[in-house]
Protein backbone atom coordinates (compact mmCIF):
# COMPACT_ATOMS: atom_id res chain seq x y z
CA UNK A 1 0.00 0.00 0.00
CA UNK A 2 1.46 3.50 -0.96
CA UNK A 3 0.73 6.33 1.36
CA UNK A 4 1.69 8.92 -1.26
CA UNK A 5 -1.77 9.31 -2.12
CA UNK A 6 -2.53 10.47 1.64
CA UNK A 7 -0.13 12.76 2.32
CA UNK A 8 -0.38 16.23 3.24
CA UNK A 9 -3.87 15.32 5.03
CA UNK A 10 -3.23 17.95 7.26
CA UNK A 11 -4.91 20.29 4.42
CA UNK A 12 -8.12 17.98 4.49
CA UNK A 13 -11.54 19.52 6.22
CA UNK A 14 -11.36 17.98 10.06
CA UNK A 15 -13.87 15.20 10.86
CA UNK A 16 -14.02 11.17 10.19
CA UNK A 17 -13.09 11.01 6.74
CA UNK A 18 -9.78 12.90 7.78
CA UNK A 19 -8.92 10.58 10.83
CA UNK A 20 -9.95 7.70 7.90
CA UNK A 21 -6.91 8.77 6.06
CA UNK A 22 -4.39 9.00 8.75
CA UNK A 23 -5.44 5.81 10.32
CA UNK A 24 -4.70 4.45 6.42
CA UNK A 25 -1.49 6.43 6.22
CA UNK A 26 -0.03 5.11 9.24
CA UNK A 27 -1.46 1.13 8.55
CA UNK A 28 0.15 1.49 4.89
CA UNK A 29 3.58 3.47 6.44
CA UNK A 30 3.84 0.35 8.59
CA UNK A 31 2.76 -2.25 6.10
CA UNK A 32 5.92 -0.92 3.80
CA UNK A 33 8.50 -0.80 6.47
CA UNK A 34 7.60 -3.28 9.29
CA UNK A 35 8.88 -1.59 12.19
CA UNK A 36 9.04 2.48 12.65
CA UNK A 37 9.60 4.94 15.66
CA UNK A 38 6.74 7.17 16.33
CA UNK A 39 8.93 10.16 14.57
CA UNK A 40 9.84 8.28 11.92
CA UNK A 41 6.59 7.12 11.43
CA UNK A 42 4.90 11.33 11.85
CA UNK A 43 7.55 12.39 9.29
CA UNK A 44 6.40 9.39 6.92
CA UNK A 45 2.54 10.30 7.27
CA UNK A 46 3.26 14.06 7.22
CA UNK A 47 1.09 13.86 10.43
CA UNK A 48 2.54 16.27 13.65
CA UNK A 49 4.12 13.77 16.43
CA UNK A 50 1.30 14.37 18.86
CA UNK A 51 -1.46 13.03 16.38
CA UNK A 52 0.61 10.40 15.45
CA UNK A 53 1.49 9.23 19.17
CA UNK A 54 -2.86 9.21 19.79
CA UNK A 55 -3.47 7.24 16.94
CA UNK A 56 -0.81 4.80 17.56
CA UNK A 57 -2.35 4.60 21.33
CA UNK A 58 -5.96 4.40 19.61
CA UNK A 59 -4.22 1.39 17.31
CA UNK A 60 -2.82 -0.43 20.06
CA UNK A 61 -5.80 -0.76 21.97
CA UNK A 62 -7.68 -3.03 19.04
CA UNK A 63 -5.00 -4.67 18.64
CA UNK A 64 -4.11 -3.39 15.17
CA UNK A 65 -0.55 -1.90 16.01
CA UNK A 66 2.10 -3.45 18.93
CA UNK A 67 5.09 -1.37 20.38
CA UNK A 68 7.85 -3.35 19.71
CA UNK A 69 11.76 -2.81 20.15
CA UNK A 70 13.12 0.43 22.01
CA UNK A 71 9.39 1.79 21.28
CA UNK A 72 9.19 1.31 17.54
CA UNK A 73 5.31 -0.04 16.20
CA UNK A 74 4.76 -2.56 14.17
CA UNK A 75 1.38 -3.95 12.49
CA UNK A 76 -0.65 -5.83 15.54
CA UNK A 77 -1.27 -9.86 15.35
CA UNK A 78 -5.68 -8.61 14.85
CA UNK A 79 -4.25 -7.71 11.07
CA UNK A 80 -3.75 -11.59 10.78
CA UNK A 81 -7.19 -12.06 12.04
CA UNK A 82 -8.60 -9.69 9.62
CA UNK A 83 -6.07 -10.74 6.71
CA UNK A 84 -7.58 -14.53 7.04
CA UNK A 85 -11.03 -13.73 6.73
CA UNK A 86 -11.02 -12.01 3.60
CA UNK A 87 -8.13 -14.62 2.25
CA UNK A 88 -11.03 -17.02 2.87
CA UNK A 89 -13.36 -15.68 1.56
CA UNK A 90 -11.94 -14.33 -1.57
CA UNK A 91 -10.26 -18.14 -2.33
CA UNK A 92 -14.25 -19.44 -2.10
CA UNK A 93 -15.97 -16.65 -3.54
CA UNK A 94 -13.53 -15.74 -6.54
CA UNK A 95 -10.32 -17.33 -6.76
CA UNK A 96 -11.73 -21.47 -6.81
CA UNK A 97 -14.23 -19.97 -9.47
CA UNK A 98 -11.74 -18.32 -11.42
CA UNK A 99 -9.13 -21.31 -11.35
CA UNK A 100 -9.99 -23.74 -13.81
CA UNK A 101 -10.23 -20.60 -16.27
CA UNK A 102 -7.01 -19.31 -15.58
CA UNK A 103 -5.62 -22.60 -16.05
CA UNK A 104 -7.24 -23.02 -19.48
CA UNK A 105 -5.72 -19.41 -20.47
CA UNK A 106 -1.98 -20.28 -19.05
CA UNK A 107 -1.94 -23.89 -20.02
CA UNK A 108 -3.38 -23.07 -23.74
CA UNK A 109 -1.37 -20.20 -24.49
CA UNK A 110 1.75 -21.04 -22.52
CA UNK A 111 2.45 -17.88 -20.49
CA UNK A 112 1.10 -16.59 -16.99
CA UNK A 113 -2.08 -16.14 -15.68
CA UNK A 114 -3.30 -13.33 -13.16
CA UNK A 115 -5.91 -12.63 -11.17
CA UNK A 116 -6.58 -9.07 -9.14
CA UNK A 117 -8.42 -7.32 -7.76
CA UNK A 118 -8.49 -3.69 -6.23
CA UNK A 119 -7.73 -2.43 -3.23
CA UNK A 120 -7.93 1.12 -2.35
CA UNK A 121 -5.51 2.70 -4.73
CA UNK A 122 -4.00 0.04 -5.99
CA UNK A 123 -4.55 -3.89 -7.16
CA UNK A 124 -3.70 -7.26 -5.59
CA UNK A 125 -2.53 -10.29 -6.74
CA UNK A 126 -5.14 -12.70 -5.57
CA UNK A 127 -3.89 -15.93 -7.68
CA UNK A 128 -1.30 -16.69 -10.56
CA UNK A 129 -1.01 -19.53 -12.92
CA UNK A 130 2.43 -20.52 -14.77
CA UNK A 131 2.51 -22.36 -17.87
CA UNK A 132 5.55 -24.97 -17.99
CA UNK A 133 5.53 -24.68 -21.58
CA UNK A 134 8.80 -22.15 -21.98
CA UNK A 135 11.31 -22.00 -19.51
CA UNK A 136 11.28 -18.31 -19.64
CA UNK A 137 8.37 -17.05 -18.34
CA UNK A 138 6.61 -14.71 -15.89
CA UNK A 139 6.15 -14.89 -11.95
CA UNK A 140 4.20 -12.91 -10.10
CA UNK A 141 3.40 -13.56 -5.86
CA UNK A 142 0.60 -13.93 -4.51
CA UNK A 143 -0.69 -10.78 -2.82
CA UNK A 144 1.62 -8.63 -4.75
CA UNK A 145 0.41 -5.05 -5.20
CA UNK A 146 0.79 -2.08 -7.85
CA UNK A 147 -0.62 1.13 -8.78
CA UNK A 148 -3.93 0.64 -10.06
CA UNK A 149 -2.72 3.12 -12.80
CA UNK A 150 0.26 0.73 -13.83
CA UNK A 151 -0.35 -2.28 -15.92
CA UNK A 152 -3.06 -3.30 -17.68
CA UNK A 153 -4.07 -5.93 -14.65
CA UNK A 154 -4.57 -2.59 -13.00
CA UNK A 155 -6.40 -0.23 -15.64
CA UNK A 156 -8.85 -2.70 -16.37
CA UNK A 157 -10.03 -2.21 -12.93
CA UNK A 158 -9.43 1.35 -12.80
CA UNK A 159 -11.65 1.89 -16.00
CA UNK A 160 -14.73 0.84 -14.14
CA UNK A 161 -14.57 2.24 -10.42
CA UNK A 162 -16.79 4.87 -9.97
CA UNK A 163 -15.80 8.35 -11.43
CA UNK A 164 -15.41 10.06 -7.91
CA UNK A 165 -12.78 7.21 -7.12
CA UNK A 166 -10.94 6.93 -10.66
CA UNK A 167 -10.47 10.81 -10.52
CA UNK A 168 -9.01 10.43 -7.16
CA UNK A 169 -6.00 8.06 -8.67
CA UNK A 170 -6.08 10.52 -11.57
CA UNK A 171 -5.23 13.56 -9.83
CA UNK A 172 -2.81 11.84 -7.30
CA UNK A 173 -1.59 8.29 -8.59
CA UNK A 174 1.00 6.62 -6.29
CA UNK A 175 4.74 6.50 -7.25
CA UNK A 176 6.08 3.67 -9.40
CA UNK A 177 7.03 0.71 -6.84
CA UNK A 178 10.20 0.25 -9.19
CA UNK A 179 11.06 4.49 -9.12
CA UNK A 180 9.50 4.32 -12.76
CA UNK A 181 8.86 7.51 -14.70
CA UNK A 182 5.22 8.26 -13.98
CA UNK A 183 2.68 7.79 -17.10
CA UNK A 184 0.90 11.14 -18.04
CA UNK A 185 -2.41 11.19 -16.94
CA UNK A 186 -3.84 11.84 -20.88
CA UNK A 187 -2.28 8.62 -21.84
CA UNK A 188 -4.34 7.12 -18.73
CA UNK A 189 -7.12 8.56 -20.10
CA UNK A 190 -6.77 7.16 -23.06
CA UNK A 191 -6.27 4.01 -22.09
CA UNK A 192 -8.73 4.25 -19.99
CA UNK A 193 -11.50 5.03 -22.93
CA UNK A 194 -10.14 2.63 -24.82
CA UNK A 195 -10.59 -0.50 -21.87
CA UNK A 196 -14.16 0.81 -21.80
CA UNK A 197 -14.55 0.69 -25.42
CA UNK A 198 -12.76 -2.12 -26.13
CA UNK A 199 -13.43 -4.69 -23.08
CA UNK A 200 -9.46 -5.02 -22.91
CA UNK A 201 -6.45 -3.62 -22.54
CA UNK A 202 -2.78 -4.11 -23.88
CA UNK A 203 0.73 -2.69 -21.70
CA UNK A 204 4.07 -3.41 -22.35
CA UNK A 205 6.40 -2.86 -19.52
CA UNK A 206 4.60 -0.74 -17.03
CA UNK A 207 5.40 -3.11 -14.27
CA UNK A 208 7.93 -5.65 -15.34
CA UNK A 209 10.62 -4.76 -17.97
CA UNK A 210 10.18 -6.64 -21.33
CA UNK A 211 6.57 -8.16 -19.98
CA UNK A 212 3.39 -7.44 -22.31
CA UNK A 213 -0.01 -8.36 -20.08
CA UNK A 214 -3.41 -8.35 -22.09
CA UNK A 215 -6.00 -7.75 -19.57
CA UNK A 216 -10.21 -7.78 -19.55
CA UNK A 217 -12.25 -7.01 -16.30
CA UNK A 218 -14.99 -8.94 -14.34
CA UNK A 219 -17.57 -7.21 -13.57
CA UNK A 220 -20.60 -7.87 -11.72
CA UNK A 221 -24.44 -7.41 -12.62
CA UNK A 222 -23.87 -3.31 -12.32
CA UNK A 223 -20.81 -2.82 -14.09
CA UNK A 224 -18.48 -2.55 -11.13
CA UNK A 225 -14.84 -4.51 -11.20
CA UNK A 226 -14.53 -7.69 -8.95
CA UNK A 227 -11.17 -8.57 -10.35
CA UNK A 228 -9.07 -8.70 -13.33
CA UNK A 229 -7.80 -11.49 -15.35
CA UNK A 230 -4.85 -11.05 -17.67
CA UNK A 231 -2.23 -13.31 -19.42
CA UNK A 232 1.33 -12.11 -19.25
CA UNK A 233 4.81 -13.15 -20.80
CA UNK A 234 7.78 -12.09 -22.41
CA UNK A 235 6.97 -9.35 -25.22
CA UNK A 236 7.89 -10.92 -28.22
CA UNK A 237 5.92 -13.74 -27.58
CA UNK A 238 2.72 -12.10 -26.15
CA UNK A 239 2.55 -9.77 -29.00
CA UNK A 240 3.00 -12.61 -31.63
CA UNK A 241 -0.15 -14.25 -30.60
CA UNK A 242 -2.23 -11.06 -29.66
CA UNK A 243 -4.97 -12.21 -32.69
CA UNK A 244 -5.65 -15.81 -29.85
CA UNK A 245 -5.03 -14.44 -26.61
CA UNK A 246 -6.84 -11.38 -26.62
CA UNK A 247 -10.26 -13.25 -27.30
CA UNK A 248 -9.04 -15.70 -25.25
CA UNK A 249 -8.82 -13.35 -21.88
CA UNK A 250 -12.09 -11.24 -22.65
CA UNK A 251 -13.84 -14.81 -23.00
CA UNK A 252 -11.60 -15.79 -20.05
CA UNK A 253 -13.39 -12.90 -17.92
CA UNK A 254 -16.69 -13.25 -18.48
CA UNK A 255 -16.69 -17.25 -18.05
CA UNK A 256 -15.24 -15.97 -14.45
CA UNK A 257 -17.90 -13.76 -13.93
CA UNK A 258 -20.66 -16.14 -14.79
CA UNK A 259 -19.28 -18.44 -12.39
CA UNK A 260 -18.89 -16.22 -9.81
CA UNK A 261 -23.10 -15.42 -10.29
CA UNK A 262 -22.41 -11.67 -8.38
CA UNK A 263 -25.45 -9.68 -7.92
Amino acid sequence: MSVTALSHVENRPAGGAQVLDRVVALLGALSESGELLPGELAERCDLPASTTYRLIADLEQHGLVTRAGRRGTTLGLWILELARSVEDRLESELVEPAREVMEGLAHGHGETAILTAPGGTHAMCLASVESDHHAMRLSYDRWRTAPMHLGASGKVLLAHLDDAHAERILADPPPHPAGGPQIPTATLRRQIAATRRDGYLVTDGELDGGATAVAAPVLDARGRPVAGLSLAGPTPRVRAMLHEIVPAVVAGAAEIARRIDTP
